[in-house]
């Protein structure tokens, strides 16, 4: 077992933030070429950008501001925004299946119910919010971090097989797996930090423990002391006579 404290890229997670914002920014880009190669306005190009990668461009600013300290001390509020957006691409893609029904855009739906889910799961129980909703008793939390992960591992494989068969240009195959590798890091930041909060909560639990048992032992030996300690026996004497009595005998 390696016991170097440098972390691998896929257990780092400042690492995979760095990755995922760099690999947004190259999907925005290779997304709009088709249109930047048309010579469209660049109104047109702003437009289709906000339309075809709304997710990115949330995602992108989410994981550029999380490194600032703004984005730091707003970090759940930031959350809560994301997981909001995660909930309408979700609403989104409920409509989708009934303009376009098949195997991708079904595999799209459970990828996006999951991952809000997973989300919201991650990253609310441990806040106040969370704790409010009870999201530790829910039937969330019947399904642990490490299920949640593979689950959406395999969905992202399978839709990338389901993709790459179904495409005919070297452009959508570099596009289509670009973004298999953005979920895959994604999927694994999430990963990362309820693992963090997970870990976080044990340790606080045993420093809860310990300190009970620290309590617990104080009570003990005072306990203890008390019954060993000899009890003061009141001596009995013969009582002292006056100096006048003494005179007289």
């Amino acid at each position: 077992m390696n016991k170097s404290s440098e972390k691998d890229f896929f257990d780092s997670p400042s690492m995979i933030t760095y990755i995922l914002i760099g690999l947004l920014v190259v999907l925005i880009i290779l997304s709009q070429s088709f249109a930047i190669q048309s010579h469209m306005e660049a109104g047109d190009i702003f437009r289709s950008i906000i339309n075809h990668n709304s997710i990115y461009l949330v995602s992108l600013i989410y994981f550029i501001l999380i490194r600032v300290k703004f984005g730091k001390k707003y970090f759940d509020y930031l959350n809560v925004i994301m997981f909001v957006f995660y909930l309408l691409t979700t609403f989104a893609s409920l409509f989708t299946i009934f303009q376009s029904f098949g195997f991708d855009s079904i595999l799209n739906l459970a990828f996006n119910v999951l991952i809000t889910l997973y989300f919201g799961y991650s990253f609310f129980t441990s806040t106040v919010i969370g704790k409010d909703l009870r999201l530790s008793d829910s039937p969330l939390s019947e399904i642990n971090n490490g299920q949640y992960y593979y689950l959406l591992i395999g969905i992202i494989a399978i839709s990338l097989i389901v993709s790459l068969v179904s495409v005919n240009s070297f452009e959508d195959v570099v596009v289509h797996l670009l973004e298999a590798i953005y979920k895959f890091m994604f999927v694994r930041y999430v990963y990362l930090y309820k693992e963090y909060i997970e870990r976080k909560e044990l340790e606080a639990s045993k420093e809860k423990t310990k300190k009970e048992e620290k309590t617990e032992e104080v009570k003990e030996d005072k306990t203890v002391k008390e019954e060993e300690k000899p009890k003061e026996v009141k001596r009995r004497g013969r009582p002292k006579k006056n100096k006048d009595e003494e005179a007289l005998k």
